[in-house]
């Protein structure tokens, strides 16, 4: 949809509604900051989520209103609910409020019985006064969370679960082992000691690493697993990998894009065993500059599977038993860490962001709840995987480039004025005035350089998460316009080919390059755009489910601790109250402005925070609070907060 910042008064837009508890709704147009009104009337028979037509008008106080046109899509068609009996009929109703479902249950009912956690498919909405119908799709146990809210996710965002029969025929055609005549058309790389360094946890194995020292610089061989050559266009395994788009992980499985069969085993690179892949072999300078590159197929096998872990003790710290235990791989690694100190050197002169903020990780115990929340930290292995992945993604999108080849580049664009104004604003509010320029001028490292004037350094997380909070949505397209937040030129996703569709497409269009297929068996022009848009979405799917299972799961963690007392920090002021990071599990609660009875608050001017009227105290964003906990509800993610204790406010 085109960028737009105002409305028309009698204009039909199309926006998606947020529905508020107390019956009125809200309808969020892309592009427009101005949200419009939905009086309850209006919102009868919608649903949280749903996109609709809508006709604005302005009210006399200045709103927006608006009138429901036409439903156009509907963005439930699977939920959570409980089992209740009404007469000699059983109903569902929804579990998250907002939905405001209450469905006759309709087709086999044996699934379920009274006061049941299920989970219900929609069948017809209410209309006309006849009541919604659901059919039920299986009975969830409350008292196993992680399920209960990995389960609803697949659901309320329509993932695959299943290969069908012929998707599993094209992966088991391959065998298990290395077709030895393919391998012997490719270059020869098995006495090369490449090495794979992944999560304690990971099962597919996109790529593999090797340096050595070379005149000017380094050698960095970069070897991704070739799926191009078992995924073809054109079969069944593909139209399902595309539908996908990407693999979804969640605490307790993995939906991957490919079958196990290729995901797991014969694509990935797993220690010891032959496998293909396509190579980027790269030459880096000594100050971390990309001089050349070369692309080819070629046959490896893996010298040995490095955690992060093991590879940060032996590589970074040092440790003698860490060492020891990677035996002869070890001289044939030491050259990597030179490689990652010219890359890291590079980034920091090309002014790239480097924000560093930990992704939390559930304790589970073996029934599946949850018994803790963790922040782990990344170390030095984490980040020189990333530097070389990012480098063999720069040689990719430069190679299709150069050759003109049509291609799904993976683009950044610059933040927008009304961001970098919101930014800047907040910025002013925690006493700092960083001079942003106007978004046709402003460059990464004008961004870069925000977190680490912070003076105190725990707030320093708080102001990089400003800066992620103003910054665009990477997107896949095929017109290149660079990378803002890597602050690179040319970028292409062609490292995890296992798990990503479109860094399949670019291993493809990187054979077309090399002369190794036809350049009428890619996707071009319409298609091709069609194609990033739609990866593009469920890319975004993907991180909305994984989301929704985080914050359910921190929100029962949470539950458990009604009343209990937790340092928090404020992240954003609103018009009736804040919004307020919960610190020991990363999630945010509402302090609402009802529930600050310890003065009279009244927002200043610009909106970015509570004064007290009397006390003269601020909430203001970055302000740290001791906060109690009063009520969860974990379907929708909501906690509602008091202060702890006012008077420290």
């Amino acid at each position: 949809m085109t960028k737009r910042n105002i409305f028309k008064s009698g204009e039909t837009v199309e926006g998606t509604v947020s529905v508020n508890r107390g019956g009125f709704g809200f309808v969020k147009v892309e592009g427009v900051p101005d949200s419009v009104f939905l009086p309850p009337p209006e919102v009868s028979g919608l649903l949280h989520g749903d996109r609709l037509r809508v006709r604005v008008k302005r009210e006399r106080d200045g709103r927006w209103s608006g009138k429901v046109e036409q439903v156009l899509e509907r963005a439930v068609k699977a939920f959570l609910g409980t089992l209740e009996l009404q007469g000699t009929e059983l109903w569902v109703r929804s579990a998250d409020q907002r939905l405001g479902l209450s469905c006759r249950v309709v087709g086999a009912p044996g699934i379920g019985k009274k006061g049941d956690w299920v989970l219900a498919k929609l069948i017809d909405a209410a209309r006309d006064g006849k009541p919604a119908s659901a059919e039920l799709l299986r009975r969830l146990d409350p008292e196993r969370p992680v399920e209960l809210a990995t389960e609803t996710a697949i659901a309320k965002y329509e993932l695959a679960t299943e290969f069908s029969a012929g998707a599993l025929r094209d992966a088991h055609a391959w065998g298990t082992a290395v077709d030895p005549a393919e391998a012997a058309r490719r270059k020869d790389l098995r006495d090369l000691p490449l090495v794979t360094i992944d999560g304690e946890d990971a099962r597919d194995f996109d790529d593999a690493v090797f340096a050595e020292h070379v005149k000017g610089g380094f050698r960095l061989v970069v070897a991704i697993a070739d799926v191009s050559h078992y995924v073809r266009p054109g079969t069944v395994l593909d139209a399902e990998a595309v539908a996908r788009g990407t693999s979804v992980y969640f605490p307790d499985r993995v939906l991957p894009m490919l079958p196990t069969a290729l995901s797991n085993h014969l694509c990935s690179l797993e220690p010891a065993v032959d496998r293909l892949c396509m190579v980027a072999d790269l030459h880096v300078s000594a100050q971390g500059g990309l001089e050349s590159w070369r692309f080819y197929p070629a046959v490896m096998r893996s010298a040995a599977r490095l955690t992060y872990e093991q590879a940060d003790a032996a590589l970074f710290k040092g440790i003698p038993a860490a060492r020891d235990a990677l035996g002869a791989v070890l001289p044939a690694l030491l050259p990597l860490v030179d490689v990652y100190r010219a890359l890291l050197t590079a980034r920091r002169r090309r002014g790239a962001l480097d924000l560093d903020a930990a992704e939390s990780e559930f304790i589970l115990d073996a029934a599946g709840r949850v018994e803790g929340v963790e922040f782990p930290a990344r170390n030095d292995a984490h980040k020189l995987i990333e530097e070389c992945m990012v480098l063999a993604n720069v040689a990719a999108a430069r190679q299709l480039a150069d050759a003109q080849v049509p291609a799904l580049y993976r683009v950044h664009a610059a933040p927008d004025d009304r961001k970098l104004e919101v930014l800047g604003a907040t910025l002013r509010v925690l006493g700092m005035d960083p001079q942003l320029p106007a978004s046709a001028d402003i460059r990464t490292r004008d961004l870069a350089a925000i977190a680490p004037a912070v003076k105190e350094p725990e707030d320093r997380a708080f102001v990089e998460s400003l800066v992620v909070r103003s910054m665009a949505q990477a997107l896949y397209q095929p017109e290149n316009i660079g990378h803002f937040g890597l602050a690179l030129t040319h970028y292409a996703h062609f490292t995890s080919p296992i798990r990503r569709y479109p860094d399949l497409m670019v291993h493809r269009a990187l054979r077309v390059s090399l002369g190794l297929d036809a350049l009428d068996r890619l996707p071009q022009g319409e298609t091709l755009a069609a194609l990033g848009t739609e990866l593009s979405r469920l890319e975004k799917r993907a991180d909305e489910s994984d989301r929704f299972v985080g914050s359910f799961l921190k929100c029962v963690w949470l539950r458990d601790r009604v009343g209990q007392s937790f340092d928090a920090l404020i992240t954003t002021v609103v018009e009736f109250g804040c919004f307020v990071r919960i610190l020991a599990v990363g999630t945010d609660g509402l302090l609402h402005l009802s529930s600050l009875t310890d003065d009279d608050y009244q927002m200043s001017r610009d909106g970015g925070q509570w004064l007290g009227k009397r006390s003269k105290r601020k909430l203001a964003p970055g302000q740290r609070l001791r906060v109690t906990v009063m009520a969860v509800r974990p379907v929708e993610g909501l906690v509602d907060l008091v202060l702890a204790d006012p008077a420290a406010a």
